[in-house]
């Protein structure tokens, strides 16, 4: 009886994190409290500016939330960032035109997730150790291209497509803000409302159920890690903008946010289990809350800590929870 009753309270508990209502909650008590105690929190340029971090850390992570529905994580972000950065940057300085870097970075992103996700289906390897290699690849790669220092620079259009200050038509959100959350619309439309979508809730679920019913282990991980790899590159590219010239080691702080706005969003490691929508809160809690921890004035080291007990507290909302593959 006690087991049933923990059994139950778990799963409540964990689908009420799911749901979204937490993370609004959350939204606004940090704003809340940010807003009374640290000076200009809540004014119009800092919110405009975590909007655009938001865009930022939303748009890498939503890549990572797709990994996470077929119960993987990469860790190959950080480099295809970094990869995306210097590239877009290098290729500018080279005098080749817009269109084609795009082309370009967006390409080399694709290549990189669709191998991550082949190699982990093709030969059953874990794809936290085949991520983990294919970053040490890149990243080592972009450190032999640019020799370890900052090179090229960004297109002025970039620059201000990425600016906190830039507007857009009538709307007072920077053209980055806006282009994550049209990106973020259709992937949600995406995965609820198309085939492809529904085979990567199916392969998260279970993959054997999901390999009688047709559908292809090795397309749908290709297919999550490729769309990773592009939304990684994509962030890279876009970054390039905002730092203004090619770092190659730009993409650092997301091998941690972009998981931890995953969960803090409320979707499953377990896999199956998740959306887009729910990114997308996540990642405007956890720039939030980093915000609100810099005008504490607290170390990096603190900030790290603090938001590793926030995660681990989520985690804790839904882990005892059975995975959704064992309730079919």
């Amino acid at each position: 009886m006690h087991r049933l009753l923990t059994s139950l309270r778990s799963t409540r508990l964990g689908r009420f994190a799911g749901s979204g209502l937490v993370q609004l909650l959350s939204i606004l008590v940090i704003f809340l409290v940010g807003r009374s105690t640290v000076v200009g929190y809540s004014s119009a340029s800092s919110l405009r500016a975590m909007s655009v971090l938001a865009a930022f850390l939303g748009i890498a992570a939503m890549g990572q939330t797709l990994v996470v529905l077929v119960g993987g994580i990469d860790l190959s972000i950080p480099a295809v960032i970094g990869a995306g950065n210097v590239m877009a940057s290098k290729l500018t300085g080279q005098g080749v035109s817009s269109p084609v870097m795009i082309a370009a970075v967006l390409a080399t992103g694709l290549c990189i997730g669709l191998l991550n996700g082949y190699v982990s289906s093709r030969f059953r390897v874990p794809p936290l150790i085949v991520t983990l290699a294919t970053g040490s690849v890149v990243g080592g790669a972009v450190l032999l291209w640019t020799n370890a220092a900052l090179t090229g620079n960004a297109p002025s259009w970039l620059t201000g497509f990425t600016s906190a200050a830039a507007t857009t038509g009538p709307l007072p959100l920077a053209p980055v803000v806006v282009l994550w959350l049209v990106l973020a619309a259709a992937g949600e439309y995406a995965l609820r409302r198309t085939r492809p979508g529904r085979a990567l809730y199916v392969n998260g679920v279970n993959r054997e159920a999901a390999r009688l019913m047709l559908v292809s282990d090795r397309a749908v991980l290709s297919a999550a890690f490729g769309c990773s790899g592009v939304c990684a590159a994509l962030t890279g590219l876009l970054l390039a903008g905002f730092t203004g010239s090619g770092l190659f080691d730009v993409g650092s702080p997301y091998l941690f946010s972009a998981i931890a706005a995953v969960v803090i969003g409320g979707n499953s490691l377990l896999g199956g289990r998740g959306s887009i929508l729910r990114c997308v809160l996540g990642a405007a809690a956890l720039t939030e809350l980093t915000t609100l921890l810099v005008g504490f004035s607290l170390s990096a080291a603190a900030q790290q800590a603090i938001l590793g007990i926030v995660v681990v507290a989520v985690v804790a909302s839904y882990g005892r929870e059975q995975h959704i593959g064992g309730r079919i």
